[in-house]
C-alpha cells in the first residue's frame, strides 16, 4: 500500500518497491511506515513524531541497519556520538537561557531600583542579575535537553555503527486521526517512501 493511495499527492514521496521489513512487535505490522536514507534522518523524524504528540512506544525502526544497531559493536563510540550530538544544542540552549536570564536580572534590578525596594549600589545590581541568570541558564539547558533527547526506544540505535543503507520509521496506532496525522509530520521530513 503506497501514500499515494490515501489521497496524499502522488508526486510528494517517491516510490520504491522495497517491502516494509517485519516488525519485532507480535500481530501486524506498523499502521504507518516511512522509509530514510540513513539512520541519522530516521533520528529527525523520530523527533518530529515525538514533537508532534506521537508516544515513544510507538515508534520502532525496522530494516537490515536497525537490527545491526541494536546489537552494539562498541558503546563507547556511540555514547560519543551521543554527546556530540548533544553539547551544540545544549550550548545554544545556554546561551539563549544566559540572554534571557540577564534579562530578567535587568528587569528585577530596574523595578527594585525604580521603586525604591532596594538603594543602589554595583553588589545589590550584581545580585539581581544573577538572581535572573541563573534559573535562566538552567532552564535554558534544560529544555534544550528535552528537546534534544527522544524517549522512543530506538532513538539511541541512530547512534550505533550500523551498515549504510534504507530504514523505516514504523508507527503503531489504530486511531485514523493519529495516522493522519504521523502521515504528515513523516510527509514533510521527505521520507524515500511513506506507506
Amino acid at each position: 500500500m503506497s501514500d499515494t493511495s490515501a489521497g496524499a499527492d502522488p508526486g510528494s514521496v517517491r516510490a520504491s518497491p522495497e517491502r516494509v521489513p517485519p516488525s519485532r512487535r507480535a500481530g501486524s505490522g506498523p499502521a504507518v511506515a516511512a522509509r530514510y536514507g540513513d539512520l541519522a534522518r530516521a533520528r529527525a523524524a523520530i523527533g518530529a513524531l515525538e514533537r508532534a504528540g506521537v508516544d515513544g512506544n510507538d515508534i520502532e525502526l525496522l530494516g537490515r541497519p536497525a537490527d545491526a544497531a541494536r546489537v552494539p559493536h562498541d558503546p563507547k563510540l556511540a555514547d560519543r556520538r551521543v554527546v556530540f550530538y548533544l553539547l551544540p544544542r545544549l550550548a545554544r540552549g545556554l546561551a539563549l537561557g544566559l540572554a534571557v536570564g540577564v534579562a530578567v536580572g535587568l528587569l528585577i534590578a530596574g523595578v527594585a531600583f525604580a521603586t525604591g525596594l532596594l538603594s543602589w549600589s554595583v553588589g545589590r545590581f550584581g545580585v539581581c542579575v544573577l538572581v535572573g541568570l541563573f534559573p535562566g541558564a538552567t532552564l535554558g539547558v534544560l529544555l534544550s535537553f528535552e528537546r534534544s533527547v527522544s524517549l522512543a526506544d530506538d532513538w539511541a540505535l541512530t547512534f550505533e555503527d550500523a551498515p549504510a543503507g534504507p530504514v523505516w520509521v514504523g508507527v503503531y496506532t489504530g486511531d485514523s486521526e493519529a495516522c493522519a496525522r504521523v502521515r504528515r509530520v513523516l510527509q514533510h521530513d521527505e521520507p524515500l517512501e511513506l506507506r
